[in-house]
């Protein structure tokens, strides 16, 4: 009778533990995808006023913190929004000089968020977020998780006060509107 080695017992871990990882991984990443999209969606069935967007040479989509979407949201630089080219710009503050129409919040400005949400105020720009009860505290869109599928909430208020109309098409696919 042969008792494992430790050796074999311990490649067996690691090679266990290294494909859960590759698993989740693989999972983060098309969640990122998925949210990628979202963001291309929001961008097409808002209302954008005209100014906002002839203001700038493209339609800027603004990563703020981490960036969780790895190389998802390059993949639509090829895009247009009301003819301008899509930009991603990965930036650690906000100013309105930077020219954000949408503004992503990433997870890790957790503990600022509601300051930068006060900066982009009375400003066309779209803040979203995946960080738990953005909408509720002020931000336009929030990312929720329900029964393990990717939602989101809209707080159609706070978009009003910076000129933001969503189509009829959006807000009847939101989770929830506020």
């Amino acid at each position: 009778m042969n008792k494992p080695s430790i050796l074999n017992i311990t490649s067996l871990t690691v090679l266990v533990f290294v494909a859960w990882c590759g698993l989740v991984q693989a999972e983060f990443s098309r969640e990122y995808q998925l949210k990628a999209a979202y963001l291309l969606n929001f961008a097409r069935f808002i209302y954008w006023p005209d100014q906002a967007i002839e203001e700038t040479q493209s339609f800027n989509i603004c990563v703020m913190g981490e960036n969780p979407f790895g190389e998802s949201l390059d993949r639509l630089s090829n895009k247009k929004i009301k003819n301008k080219k899509i930009k991603i710009k990965y930036i650690q503050s906000f100013s309105v000089k930077k020219q954000c129409h949408i503004l992503y919040i990433s997870e890790n400005k957790k503990e600022s968020h509601r300051e930068i949400i006060k900066k982009t105020n009375g400003n066309v720009v779209l803040t979203v977020s995946d960080i738990d009860g953005f909408a509720s505290s002020g931000g336009m869109i929030g990312f929720v998780r329900i029964k393990n599928k990717i939602k989101f909430e809209i707080n159609v208020a706070q978009s009003k006060k910076s000129e933001i109309k969503y189509r009829s098409q959006l807000l009847e696919v939101a989770d929830r509107l506020r």
